[in-house]
């Protein structure tokens, strides 16, 4: 079959939010979709039937009857759910189908996946998806990894979707999107620790208004800059959050982020890492000093 044809039987495991998203717009563009949710054997099965039968959707028995029909399988479970979904999906997978896993999973998962689809023939493709489904929809920007995956995007771009080869290795594009998280979610943990003590001190605007200097360059560049300059003001920035945790406790705040932060601060120091020159080494030195000296396991 050729990449580009839209009469692939796409099988959705998982009819949720996710799952009714992609359905909805794969119908829209006249491809051929079965989905199975276990929601459909039990009390709350009536509305994903009547989703299913506005927009064409065929509700397969099971998953094993989801995997039998599909030529494409996507799954779009939760993440405790992906390897008992491609353990389930094996024994009944056509030769050679592809099973796209959207799940953010560990390497250790993408493994577990990997090992079952692909020992019953199938292709084992690992997606990340960088942005929302209710936002953007099928358009959600997606990482796709895997030994085929290049085919696969191929199919996905002429689909619908806004699909970008990352490479051959599976579990790559998951452990993109899990580092990203490390950042973004430490962010979103931060934010809240901060805006709390800035609404409580009256100071919120003019805290939020301080950050327009972290618009002057690329996020990517600013992230490196803290990371080289990490090296050299270690000690300088330990010492001040120190200062910024007593601030947070006398505001109410308790300072779980900030004492996180202050630990990190103080092992650089410890590890003796800043230059004697006070030079700010380039971003391959700095990370190749703190994995070495710094950064441990455990």
């Amino acid at each position: 079959m050729t990449s580009t044809s839209n009469q692939w039987h796409v099988g959705l495991v998982g009819y949720g939010e996710v799952g009714k998203i992609l359905a909805e717009d794969l119908c829209k563009d006249g491809v051929t979709v079965s989905a199975y949710d276990v929601k459909l054997d039990g009390e709350h099965a009536k509305p994903l039937q009547d989703h299913a039968t506005r927009i064409g959707v065929a509700l397969a028995s099971s998953t094993a009857d989801l995997a039998a029909r599909a030529d494409f399988i996507v799954s779009a479970v939760t993440a405790s759910e992906t390897v008992s979904v491609a353990q389930a999906c094996a024994p009944a997978l056509k030769k050679g189908a592809w099973f796209l896993d959207l799940c953010t999973v560990t390497g250790k998962m993408a493994d577990e996946d990997r090992a079952a689809i692909e020992t019953a023939g199938g292709q084992y493709i690992d997606i990340a998806v960088m942005g929302g489904f209710f936002k953007y929809g099928i358009k959600a920007p997606m990482l796709v990894a895997g030994s085929d995956a290049k085919a696969a995007v191929e199919w996905m771009n002429a689909n619908g979707f806004d699909a970008k080869y990352l490479g051959p290795r599976p579990g790559s594009a998951s452990s993109v999107k899990m580092v990203r998280s490390v950042l973004m979610k430490g962010l979103e943990a931060l934010g809240v620790e901060a805006l709390v003590t800035a609404e409580r001190q009256g100071i919120r605007e003019e805290v939020l208004e301080c950050l327009a200097d972290v618009d002057l360059v690329p996020f990517r560049d600013h992230l490196a800059s803290l990371v080289q300059t990490h090296v050299v003001h270690a000690r300088r920035r330990w010492e001040e959050m120190g200062l910024v945790a007593q601030t947070l406790r006398e505001t109410g705040v308790e300072p779980k982020m900030t004492v996180t932060t202050e630990q990190t601060l103080r092992r650089s120091v410890e590890a003796g890492i800043a230059p004697a020159d006070g030079k700010v080494p380039g971003l391959d030195d700095a990370l190749k000093l703190l994995s070495d000296k710094v950064v441990r396991s455990g």
